[in-house]
């Protein structure tokens, strides 16, 4: 796949190619199953396949907002991957493309910076300054331009019964229901960071801790302890997480502390990647430590429970 990350002006792509167009934010199994589509019939029809994102998402460009994407650019980029795309266009959202309306979007991008010659659009898909442009829009403007277009369905969940949609899902990050979104996401929602020297306390009471400071770009987890898989060196390993301010040592700054289970290497400054399989319980405080240690001993129990049945 060939990742473009390009201001607007400066893109041109001349291959004859089949788009999707959005953010496909945490690359749920709707959006999943969409490129997959859109790959099929571009090897049909002998374009290449390419989605057009951007980045950074609209929403947080014109409301300034942290803690909302469920994916940073590299673990999509690696989804993509998988998904056999040709192209991945991430254009860099700026004034410019902001302003365009959804006439000047379609001559722009579609016409002058991409040779479009097929368009899978979602029946929800919005584009142009005030969100102008719809799927009518999109199909007139493909009509007149000879551009095959195609949309795809909802795809829906039955077990939880919701549209699967990337607001659906962050909203269950945010209250700690990582089972369900991983349901939706067809995976395990993911963190990844690189290992910094905490205060060593976890090591002093026999579990060890590496530390992660959480992205301020990524959905904000509800504070608690979970049930994780830890990915460190192309390795999987079982581990329970605690995300919070840690109450009962009286900090404010939220941390990411992953004890990885049957584990003792020394992983300092090392990138690690955790993906949350199940909320264990919130995070409160103890009295003291001997009362912190005792509920350890309990959630590690249960986090291996967890994990175990999994397989």
């Amino acid at each position: 796949m060939k990742y473009v990350y390009s201001k607007v002006n400066d893109l041109n792509i001349s291959q004859p190619l089949a788009v999707s167009i959005g953010n496909f934010d945490g690359l749920h199994i709707g959006h999943q199953n969409l490129l997959q589509n859109l790959v099929a019939i571009s090897k049909n029809k002998k374009f290449l396949s390419c989605l057009v994102s951007f980045n950074p998402h609209p929403i947080s460009y014109f409301k300034k907002d942290k803690n909302f994407l469920i994916d940073l650019e590299q673990t999509k980029i690696e989804l993509l991957e998988k998904i056999g795309l040709d192209f991945y266009v991430s254009i860099i959202f700026d004034k410019t493309i902001a302003n365009l309306t959804s006439n000047e979007f379609e001559n722009t991008v579609l016409s002058k910076c991409l040779n479009t010659k097929l368009i899978l659009s979602g029946l929800d898909f919005k584009y142009g300054s005030g969100r102008s442009g719809n799927i009518t829009t999109l199909k007139n403007f493909s009509d007149k331009n000879n551009i095959d277009f195609n949309t795809a369905e909802v795809v829906l969940d039955k077990k939880l019964s919701n549209k699967i949609s990337s607001s659906t899902i962050r909203g269950m990050i945010r209250e700690g229901d990582v089972k369900s979104a991983s349901q939706m996401l067809g995976r395990e929602f993911e963190v990844r960071g690189t290992i910094i020297q905490g205060d060593q306390r976890g090591r002093t009471i026999g579990v060890p801790t590496a530390n992660i400071k959480y992205n301020d770009l990524q959905v904000e987890l509800k504070k608690g302890v979970y049930a994780v898989n830890v990915t460190y060196n192309n390795k999987k390993y079982r581990a329970i997480a605690n995300y919070g301010i840690r109450p009962t040592f009286n900090k404010i700054t939220p941390l990411l502390e992953v004890h990885i289970l049957d584990f003792n290497q020394d992983i300092y400054n090392q990138e690690i990647t955790v993906s949350f399989n199940q909320m264990i319980r919130e995070e409160f405080k103890f009295d003291g430590i001997e009362q912190l240690l005792k509920q350890i001993k309990t959630d590690i129990s249960m986090a291996r429970e967890i994990l175990n049945h999994g397989n």
